[in-house]
């Protein structure tokens, strides 16, 4: 079965979640979140894994986890394992808790570490039963969430010791009473509105960073890479490069149109053109920076680049035809 790719370093930051196995609770009582949480910080001590943030949900949770010693696998399988043998004992049942092997998103601090810290926090408020209620309803309901860290970010007297507050804090001052309120009123306006999931950016499904962090990551982790022949095949641009020639031949066939027209700035295939300038940045972007690609493509600013993306995303939701084509062409690229 496939499996997703998985990038561990020195020093790597991740969003790590795991959901109940066919969505099934993984807390029944608050005795099991409290084993949980004994047991997340037996295991952060053994590994040297460092906290940041944390969601316990009924059927998932959600934890942001820095790793200084490029370790996540191995804290992963004790911690889940540990988890699944005392919930299956305590609850007389057989089998796996969770659905399939735990998800881990490789995360650039600076660009995301803030607003990953928001948009877990702001998850036990995003069920549907919440969100009917009004804005200070809300509020009420987030500000006495147990099962979260983040009331250990607003307030001393909530803190757990197998928890860093620093460095999120950092981003809004430091760890003082006057940062501590800035970043409880940053959630907070999360509810005001509709916040997007950081995770609209991700590339090869795994990292969620700006093309200057996984141009670094490519050059210093990935390049060398020898990936597991079991894991995804939509994860291969992370370690092959895809070049420029195969994706033009590759829309052409696709989209029966000649090289010239493609690439023509106001070609009459501007659906063709619009699906290379997105695979170009889609592909490429792990090996050359967007204003190179743009300089490739015939002198294109990045905004501009951007823009005709942001055009293609609108026309795939309402074209069933090009999506087809779309996908096609990814599927021959990530096969070739």
């Amino acid at each position: 079965m496939a499996r997703p790719l998985r990038i561990e370093f020195p020093g790597a930051w991740y969003h790590f979640t795991c959901r109940g196995n066919e969505r099934s609770r993984i807390f029944k009582d608050d005795a099991d979140r409290k084993e949980f949480l004994s047991i997340l910080k037996d295991s952060l001590e053994k590994y040297a894994t460092q906290l940041h943030g944390y969601v316990l949900m009924e059927n998932h949770f959600h934890l942001i986890l820095h790793t200084p010693s490029g370790n996540l696998s191995r804290f992963a399988q004790r911690f889940n394992t540990a988890y699944t043998v005392y919930y299956n004992r305590k609850h007389k049942r057989t089998g796996h808790l969770y659905q399939g092997r735990y998800k881990a998103i490789l995360i650039e601090k600076d660009s995301y570490l803030l607003v990953l810290s928001r948009y877990i926090h702001l998850n036990p408020v995003k069920i549907k039963k919440i969100k009917r209620l009004s804005v200070s309803e809300q509020i009420e309901c987030l500000r006495s969430d147990r099962w979260s860290s983040n009331l250990g970010y607003g307030l001393l007297r909530y803190r757990n010791d197998f928890m860093c507050y620093s460095d999120v804090l950092d981003y809004m001052g430091e760890d003082t009473k006057s940062g501590r309120k800035d970043y409880r009123e940053f959630v907070e306006e999360g509810l005001l509105t509709d916040v997007e999931s950081p995770f609209g950016g991700i590339k090869g499904h795994v990292v969620l960073g700006e093309s200057r962090f996984v141009d670094w990551l490519y050059e210093s982790v990935l390049k060398n890479a020898k990936p597991d022949k079991t894991e995804q095949s939509k994860s291969r641009e992370l370690v092959k490069e895809i070049q420029q020639r195969l994706i033009i031949d590759t829309v052409c066939k696709v989209f029966k149109a000649e090289e010239a027209e493609v690439i023509r700035r106001r070609s009459i295939f501007r659906d063709a053109r619009m699906v290379y300038i997105d695979l170009c940045c889609k592909y490429r972007l792990l090996h050359k920076s967007l204003k190179e690609i743009g300089k490739e493509l015939g002198d294109l600013t990045v905004g501009g680049m951007s823009q005709t993306r942001k055009r293609l995303k609108a026309k795939l939701q309402k074209s069933n035809s090009l999506r087809s084509k779309y996908n096609q062409c990814n599927e021959i690229i990530c096969n070739e």
